[in-house]
């Protein structure tokens, strides 16, 4: 009897490496391809203030979700978010001011496998989200005195010459 009960437990757990071992070869989130993402702020950016930007790299398809929910605020909730979404949930915070022309840095996109990757930005006339884990050939976010544009390089364009990389600190 304990002879039968150990062999379940032993095939029991190898089912459960393997289909650990399987997620993590063929499932999961895919790795990420961002290409470069210039970020451009207007001499009268954000009404003169300076533009914080929070990049979010998400791997969890329910956090994914919440986060592109209409109603949902970023900046209120980001801090309670990253404590409670440890290792499905990376945030590198960007803060640039007006009249300034920066990329963000290809190494916070490196390695990391994510369902999606948000940028928001905090302005003085609201909040704006933009999703750019598909910018494979790069794209770009231009701040102005309200609001801002983020949209991908056409395809086929010649991007322009690459500006310096900003500092971004981790936040998770």
């Amino acid at each position: 009897m304990c002879f039968r009960i150990a062999g379940l437990a032993l095939v029991f757990s190898f089912a459960l490496s393997a289909c650990s071992l399987y997620n993590g070869l063929f499932g999961g989130p895919p790795k990420l391809k961002v290409g470069d993402v210039r970020v451009i702020a207007e001499a009268d950016a954000n009404r003169n203030s300076p533009v914080v930007l929070d990049v979010v790299i998400v791997a969890d398809a329910g956090l994914e979700q919440r986060l592109m929910a209409p109603e949902s605020k970023w900046f209120p909730q980001g801090p309670s978010l990253i404590a409670s979404y440890p290792g499905t949930l990376r945030v590198f915070r960007c803060e640039f001011p007006p009249a300034s022309e920066l990329k963000l840095p290809p190494a916070m996109f490196e390695g990391q496998r994510a369902l999606a990757v948000i940028v928001f930005a905090g302005l003085a006339d609201g909040e704006r989200r933009a999703r750019i884990e598909g910018w494979r050939d790069g794209g770009q976010i231009t701040v102005g005195r309200e609001g801002w544009v983020a949209a991908p390089q056409e395809k086929g364009g010649a991007p322009p010459p690459s500006p310096p990389a900003m500092h971004c600190s981790s936040q998770a």
